[in-house]
């Protein structure tokens, strides 16, 4: 039965879908210092089996730095 009705292409989902709207990702823009901070962690293997290091970094995202900044100009 489902592969004639896969032929006609009436094989489907039965109960109502939820569309939900596209999600704007957040654009963060650093108009000057301590405006806009962004942090992660990271786990890091350490010297023997089970032995971990947890690295956390906390940074400005307006704060000099050696490449391209968007807040130097």
């Amino acid at each position: 039965m489902y592969r004639v009705l896969h032929e006609y292409d009436e094989v489907r989902e039965r109960r109502r879908q939820a569309t939900h709207p596209a999600h704007k990702k957040p654009e963060l823009i650093a108009t000057k210092a301590n405006s806009v901070w962004s942090w992660d962690i990271t786990k890091l293997h350490g010297p023997e089996k089970w032995t971990y290091y947890y690295l956390y970094v906390i940074l400005d995202l307006c704060r000099p730095r050696d490449y391209a900044d968007p807040c130097a100009a």
